[in-house]
């Protein structure tokens, strides 16, 4: 049996989709497949007054979070107590980072059971471009010992798979790169028409958070460049949380005076319902990213299945993402490569047709099987790489 320990699903983030309940981007996959599993929710009621909703905090709620996922512990607990999870079976945990985590070798050993545990790891600390950097020199000691305690840990990508290892978290035959979970058809349904009948404005869609690590301070000096040059270009910055926030203030003051000085150019989009934002998706040209910090954007994958073509910087991950090929990045926080770039996509109509758009599915495509690999490694079977350059 496989116990599934998922996030919590907040609508204006990612999870509203992976970890749904039946729906998500995993489970789907599994009651297809025909899949044993159980899934262990949180108590959402204590854990946030406002439910789907991040009342502070970047990625997931800073209080909330812990309290979901310690009241899903209190479950799994009562469960190898009670004999329910024995040594055949196998935890699985959406996100390595799950306060908690730490009770279960105690209890693995006392009870004398021990199964499978994996989780999927996002980001670490060790890594300078991460929000949870500053904090690296408690969180480097729990990174370490959840590192132990699991018997294997998956990755979006080779990248992160290095600093896994050289962060010392774990050794190279324990991460297992199977790309991150992602289900294309779950995101096509929510779109009203094929992203080849969409007619293309020259619009660019932003839609990474409004964190210094996605740099939008630098997305803006882009925007306000291509807008002096091509006036017709519209930006879009959206977000599906009820108002934009950022981990810098001086972010938002930025976006507004941007806002203000090109009104019907530079446009932040909030409140969106994914049905929402996919529309302005297939009505858009470009899906930019800016970050110095994104392993695999969930944007780039969502932007690619609506026909978008994807403007990344050529930085760390991203090339291996995009299969080193240059057509879609820039020099990372350059200003006049990232805006020539921008205008010279948007000058080439040949690049949303039918044929173009599906040329470019190899993006997401990759991603749809990550569930699978992780199945794979679970029961320590052979896995394909997802990241392969000549395929």
């Amino acid at each position: 049996m496989l116990y599934y320990i998922p996030l919590e699903s907040y609508k204006e983030r990612y999870t509203f989709q992976w970890s749904a309940p039946k729906t998500g981007w995993l489970e789907r996959n599994w009651i297809k497949y025909g899949l044993e599993y159980h899934r262990i929710d949180g108590d959402v009621s204590s854990a946030s007054p406002k439910q789907n909703t991040i009342q502070s905090g970047c990625v997931l709620d800073a209080t909330g979070r812990s309290m979901y996922c310690f009241s899903q512990m209190t479950k799994l607990l009562q469960m190898l107590k009670t004999g329910q999870i024995g040594s055949d079976d196998v935890i699985y945990f959406d996100d390595f980072w799950h306060p908690g985590i730490e009770a279960l070798p105690y209890a693995f050993h006392l009870l004398n059971v021990h199964p499978k545990t994996y989780a999927f790891l996002h980001a670490q600390s060790v890594d300078e471009f991460d929000f949870t950097h500053p904090m690296r020199k408690w969180m480097r000691h729990f990174e370490k010992g959840i590192g132990e305690v699991l018997t294997g840990i998956f990755v979006c990508g080779p990248f992160l798979q290095r600093l896994v290892v050289d962060g010392g978290i774990a050794p190279i035959d324990k991460v297992h790169v199977t790309g991150h979970p992602f289900c294309s058809e779950e995101v096509k349904e929510r779109m009203t028409l094929p992203v080849w009948e969409r007619d293309r404005e020259d619009n660019v869609v932003f839609s990474s958070r409004w964190d210094s690590e996605k740099n939008p301070k630098f997305f803006l000096q882009v925007a306000e460049t291509v807008v002096e040059r091509r006036p017709y270009t519209r930006f879009i910055i959206c977000t599906s949380a009820p108002k934009l926030r950022s981990n810098d203030p001086s972010n938002l003051d930025a976006l507004h005076q941007s806002c203000e000085k090109y009104p019907d150019n530079i446009i932040l989009m909030e409140n969106l319902t994914k049905e929402k934002y996919y529309a302005e998706l297939q009505y858009a040209k470009i899906q930019m990213n800016t970050a110095s910090q994104d392993f695999v954007a969930i944007t780039l994958l969502e932007s690619s299945v609506a026909g978008c073509y994807p403007v990344y910087p050529f930085f760390r991950s991203f090339p291996e993402t995009l299969r080193y090929d240059r057509d879609y990045m820039y020099q990372h926080l350059n200003l006049e490569s990232a805006a020539e770039k921008v205008m010279n996509i948007l000058d080439r109509d040949d690049l949303w047709t039918r044929e173009s758009i599906e040329s470019r599915a190899w993006i997401h495509e990759r991603f749809d099987s990550a569930w699978e690999r992780q199945l794979k490694v679970m029961r320590n079977e052979p896995i394909d790489d997802p990241y392969e350059v000549s395929a």
